[in-house]
């Protein structure tokens, strides 16, 4: 039993979590997680399908379908920070003077610094950046001439400035177009608009978003909303945020609940798999979830947008199957079992415990039902060229079958030399371009949070107020969070995934205007 003081009591009453939730944190930190233990890398063949051309036609078909039906959503985890997207300016401001004049002639900055100062015009927030100076009254180009790299730097990422380091990336500018700039936020509106072209059907898209700037983003969204209501076009854009009820208690150095200079106990985010609450929350039927910064310009939309309807024809060809034999073994007809269990081997490619040989024709039955009774996932992959992620392989269960799983190197046991090197060797990436089916074949929404695996949480290594913690995370949105879903995964092209994870990353010819 954890020692409460009545202060901690009313800490927790106030965020939602109980004395047994708290319990149980603190025993999964202290015993630690178990490592997923891999079979194999999903290629080819073997875990990874590759869609036939000629069924694009009907898997679109299927989509707009859907889409006119307002059936179709899409759920953007949106409430991180650009911190890490401007690591390499905040560590080289960190050398730098409280008073910023360091010029370029002082020294040698880093290649990065050096690249992004030479290319500084070609980056899409460059019209902020001169506005800044011209209401501070300073001269831009004299800056930018005489080299004064720190003051120009300190100004984009920093306060007094544009302060572009603590913003989430849903409102940063993204793409230059003759017009004006585009935030990533305002991407994803235009590419879900660009599903519904042939369909006119309602435009969905959830955000979730930190508390700080939910006001912000908010005021994004109906400028946005008033705007493209002015041409005709109908959005439903809605905001969530990650609930204070799943951030985790921490542990300090002698394995007791950590507490800050001020006695009180330290909580921290549950990281992204903490909105699988609000994905259950918002009860969507057919819902895309992608990354905030997997984005694209408008003239190379059409490829992403084509995948993307090509994914969710699939799934829903899929799901209709399944809803079929569902429909047909609620009848109770013993002669279907054979007839999933071929459809379970030839669509889905998945393996049934070994002690279903054992089972009665009943027995066989109620549990194909359980087996088939899920949310529906498909992954799309890409080739892999190195990414720092996750990527799909086939995991072994504890009942001795095999599952496909998207996995993070951080769930892979350290001491293996083997599952190392077999993660190592995986063939594809994960870059969040997942299509998901979360209702259930009487069209009700599952319950997405008895479907997660509560083995797969993650434990981190933080420092708070100078001292080391050690954090627990939820098992991540994608990966443990959906543990139990049936999951597909498809080759996509190399060309849908555009991230901007790096400020430089802007440079890249698929984030600048058409030549």
């Amino acid at each position: 039993m954890v020692s409460l003081s009545q202060n901690d009591h009313l800490t927790l009453k106030q965020r939602g979590i109980s004395t047994a939730q708290v319990e149980a944190q603190l025993h999964q930190l202290r015993q630690g997680v178990p490592p997923i233990h891999l079979v194999r890398t999903c290629g080819l063949g073997d875990g990874i399908l590759q869609l036939s051309p000629e069924h694009c036609t009907e898997y679109h078909r299927q989509f707009q379908m859907a889409h006119a039906e307002g059936r179709v959503s899409k759920f953007i985890p949106a409430s991180g920070a650009a911190t890490r997207m401007f690591k390499d300016l905040l560590q080289f401001l960190e050398t730098c003077p409280a008073t910023p004049t360091t010029m370029l002639k002082d020294g040698n900055p880093p290649a990065p610094i050096l690249e992004a100062w030479k290319q500084l015009h070609h980056f899409p927030f460059i019209d902020a950046l001169r506005q800044y100076f011209e209401l501070a009254d300073i001269d831009f180009q004299h800056l930018y001439e005489t080299g004064q790299l720190a003051q120009v730097f300190h100004a984009l990422v920093q306060t007094p400035g544009l302060d572009y380091a603590n913003l989430p990336k849903a409102l940063l500018p993204f793409h230059r177009y003759p017009e004006g700039i585009r935030t990533s936020l305002e991407e994803h509106v235009r590419e879900a608009m660009w599903y519904g072209k042939k369909t006119f059907g309602l435009v969905r898209i959830h955000l979730t978003v930190s508390a700080q700037f939910e006001t912000q983003v908010k005021a994004a969204l109906e400028k946005v909303q008033q705007q493209e209501l002015q041409r005709g076009n109908e959005l439903e854009l809605t905001v969530s945020i990650q609930k204070s009820s799943t951030d985790t208690i921490a542990l300090n150095a002698q394995g007791e609940p950590f507490r800050d200079n001020e006695g009180l106990l330290v909580f921290r985010p549950g990281g992204h798999g903490a909105l699988l609450e609000n994905l259950n929350d918002y009860q969507g039927d057919i819902v895309f979830i992608s990354n905030i910064d997997n984005v694209v310009p408008d003239h190379l939309k059409d490829l992403i947008v084509e995948w993307r309807m090509t994914l969710g024809g699939y799934l829903l060809e899929v799901q209709d199957k399944i809803f079929h034999l569902l429909h047909q073994l609620e009848l109770g007809q013993p002669t279907l079992i054979e007839e999933v269990e071929a459809f379970v081997h030839r669509h889905l490619h998945d393996q049934f415990p070994q002690s279903y040989d054992r089972l009665t024709s009943q027995q066989k039955a109620i549990q194909l039902k359980q087996f088939l009774n899920r949310p529906l996932r498909v992954c799309g992959v890409v080739p892999n060229t190195g990414d720092p992620g996750g990527g799909p392989f086939w995991v072994q269960q504890a009942d001795g079958s095999q599952s496909r799983q998207i996995i993070e190197q951080s769930q892979v046991d350290p001491e293996s030399k083997s599952q190392q090197e077999l993660f190592a060797s995986a063939t594809h990436f994960n870059p969040v371009d997942i299509v998901c089916g979360v209702r259930n074949y009487q069209r009700k929404p599952f319950n997405l949070m008895t479907f997660s695996d509560p083995n797969t949480s993650f434990i981190s290594h933080k420092s708070y107020q100078g001292r080391d913690l050690k954090a627990l995370e939820w098992p991540g949105l994608w990966n443990g969070g959906m543990a139990n879903w049936i999951t597909l995964f498809v080759e996509i092209p190399r060309a849908t995934f555009n991230p901007v994870k790096t400020f430089l990353d802007w440079l890249h010819p698929n984030h600048q205007p058409p030549a």
